[in-house]
């Protein structure tokens, strides 16, 4: 490991300038102390890159226990419709978005905003001189927003779903709606990156440069994070917005930890993820941690909870996936049914939306970083020809109010639309 004099705004300003490093890929904590996220993760020039849309499930999932077992670092990408193709749920919607992306680096550079100290693990690497902290770019013009269901389509859905709950066929479905963004001339996939770190700093960031497209996260949740034999998970089921006042902050913050409903979606999800890890955790480790916390970011309140286990020697990276993806947290329980209900009644593919961005480091590289961390693609774009692409959503329960959860949608797509200028 070795020191190198860069900020984390510096490090990043150096891997977006210019085209001077076309497979840069970053996550990015930003300083938001969340469930022990604490690190800027970079690589810079990918030793070898894939992108897989056409193989089948196992020689996909083969393929990535293999790449997760070298001595090289990873950074990946994973489609919610591989998961649904992986539990048997076949769409029949086309996508640009592959099922699995994955960089692999024999160098990556860390920033800890714990200690601010920046370094290189692996292959030593030689950089540009750092420049200053990259700027905002507001773009001058507006992006024109569409989505793929109306106020009232939204509402219908709404009440298809709970007409199901009724019936028995699902006690919670996660609703989304495709929102697509054309965007203004001057408005890059790096300034947006920039304007999210600026106005919206989220623990789980991503920007990653792929063949074609670029993806531009600010999720707020970790999928799983492995470490030796231990796994987590912390589902976010519960959102409020931000007041303007104190006073209006205050009343959000208690309106959302008073709420019964949202208590009993992130219940639902807890007992779902602690099932599924189940699958793969010794007899009696898997353990909740943590019930509906609550916490804080620039625009959004969320509950928040975590469930630990123990993983059994002989699991694989690729039996957790088959036991955990997609995470509950977007699909809603029971899982498999309710993804059925979801392919039936959401319109064309979520692609990476409501998938995973995630990293792998071996022990070969760093003792003390090795293993495994993933966040839920939410709050996740990809832009490809100067159109970004991502979708919203929320749990349906059987007291879910239709317009309430409409306009939740927008509250939580609202960081994304500010960094576009999408007001």
């Amino acid at each position: 490991m070795r020191d190198v004099e860069f900020s984390a705004g510096q490090l990043i300003a150096v891997l977006l300038e210019g085209d001077a490093f076309p497979g840069a890929a970053i996550l990015d904590s930003c300083g938001v102390g969340h469930v022990g996220s604490h690190l800027l993760i970079a690589g810079t020039e990918p030793s070898e890159v894939l992108e897989l849309k056409d193989k089948d499930v196992v020689e996909t999932l083969a393929t990535l226990d293999h790449l997760m077992s070298q001595d090289r670092a990873a950074i990946f990408t994973i489609s919610y419709d591989f998961g649904a193709r992986m539990l048997g749920l076949v769409r029949d919607v086309e996508s640009s978005e592959p099922n699995v992306y994955v960089a692999t680096f024999d160098s990556l550079l860390i920033h800890d905003y714990d200690t601010g100290r920046t370094s290189q693990i692996g292959a030593l690497r030689d950089l540009p001189a750092p420049k200053s902290k990259g700027e905002d770019a507001w773009a001058k013009g507006l992006s024109s927003i569409s989505s793929n269901f109306s106020r009232t389509e939204y509402g219908v859905a709404i009440d298809e779903i709970q007409e199901l709950i009724r019936d028995g066929f699902t006690y919670q479905t996660n609703l989304t709606h495709q929102l697509t963004a054309a965007l203004p001339e001057g408005l890059t996939p790096e300034a947006i990156f920039h304007n999210l770190r600026h106005a919206h700093p989220a623990p789980f960031a991503a920007f990653i440069r792929r063949h074609g497209s670029t993806v531009v996260s600010a999720s707020p949740e970790r999928f799983f994070r492995i470490d030796g034999d231990s796994i987590s998970t912390s589902p976010i089921k519960g959102t409020r917005r931000r007041g303007e006042t104190r006073d209006e902050d205050n009343a959000l913050r208690q309106e959302l930890l008073d709420s019964e409903k949202d208590r009993a979606e992130n219940t639902m999800i807890v007992d779902l993820l602690r099932n599924d890890l189940g699958r793969v955790c010794e007899y009696g480790s898997v353990t909740v941690e943590k019930l509906c916390d609550l916490e804080e970011h620039p625009t959004l309140f969320h509950l928040v909870s975590t469930v630990n286990g123990k993983l059994r020697a002989d699991v694989r990276f690729s039996d957790v996936l088959r036991a955990l993806f997609p995470c509950g947290s977007i699909t809603g329980a029971p899982k498999i049914s309710t993804m059925k209900i979801i392919d039936r009644i959401e319109r064309g593919s979520r692609g990476l939306s409501m998938g995973a961005i995630g990293y792998y480091i071996p022990k070969s590289m760093s003792e003390e970083l090795a293993g495994f961390d993933l966040s839920v693609a939410i709050r996740t774009m990809v832009v490809r020809d100067k159109t970004a692409v991502f979708n919203v959503g929320g749990g349906i329960v059987i007291d879910s109010d239709p317009s309430s959860e409409w306009e939740e949608t927008w509250t939580k797509a609202s960081a994304l639309l500010t960094a576009i200028n999408a007001r």
